[in-house]
């Protein structure tokens, strides 16, 4: 059976974007960003989430998601590519393709960031999503799903709603996708809302920079996947 494989830009983006694909069996969480920085290191972020020194944030946050990431079976790698808030040399997609592949078997199917917001793109997320290119047109099989807060989902998804989608995919990925809708059971929008709120060191200031997107219902009632037409 191939190995379900996310790439999860942060420690968190995995499980507020996709958490119908985190809860499958065999699921393995690949976080790119989670280097801990240098000792010392501060940032107005992490002064904001409550914690003035970067290192135990980091630190903190890698807790918080290995925890909720066991507590549902899924396994988990920590790449050392430093968050876009810290100091430290540019990251090269390459490169993170190269770490990303040491981990994951021939079968492995990915799952990237899309990167799509309309008023704000994250440079980590846009990143991320040019690795799963990069991989894309290496022959892997790879989708794209929608990231939240970023691309918040709407209260009903409509077929307008996913032609947007598909054009905007299809203008990044540079091929035409189909577009995979998940509505996420009752009793799932309450695992995942429960999951969601256990990064505390996050949740809270997430929510409220996204203006209260994090917290919205459909944000815990839809999910969205992009692939590319004929890949799989």
């Amino acid at each position: 059976m191939a190995t379900t494989v996310i790439l999860s830009p942060h420690l968190d983006d995995a499980v507020f974007s996709c958490w119908h694909l985190v809860t499958q069996p065999g699921t393995c969480v690949i976080t790119v960003f989670s280097g801990v920085p240098a000792k010392g290191t501060t940032t107005v972020w992490d002064r904001l989430c409550g914690e003035a020194d970067s290192v135990t944030m980091m630190r903190t946050r890698i807790l918080e998601n290995e925890g909720i990431l066991k507590a549902v079976g899924a396994t988990c790698y920590n790449l050392p590519f430093m968050d876009r808030q810290y100091p430290s040399s540019r990251h090269d997609a390459s490169d993170i393709a190269k770490a990303v592949l040491t981990h994951v078997g021939a079968d492995a199917v990915f799952f990237v960031p899309l990167a799509e917001g309309t008023l704000w793109r994250h440079p980590d997320h846009v990143l991320v999503r040019e690795v799963g290119i990069s991989l894309f047109h290496k022959g892997r099989d790879v989708s794209f799903y929608a990231d939240v807060p970023y691309m918040s989902m709407p209260r009903k998804i409509r077929g307008r709603y996913k032609k947007h989608i598909a054009r905007r995919a299809s203008n990044s990925v540079g091929t035409a996708v189909s577009v995979d809708v998940y509505e996420l059971p009752p009793d799932e929008r309450i695992r995942k809302r429960e999951a969601m709120r256990q990064y505390k060191s996050q949740y809270s200031m997430t929510n409220i920079a996204s203006l209260g997107m994090l917290g919205r219902k459909a944000n815990t009632t839809w999910e969205v996947v992009c692939t590319p037409t004929g890949h799989r």
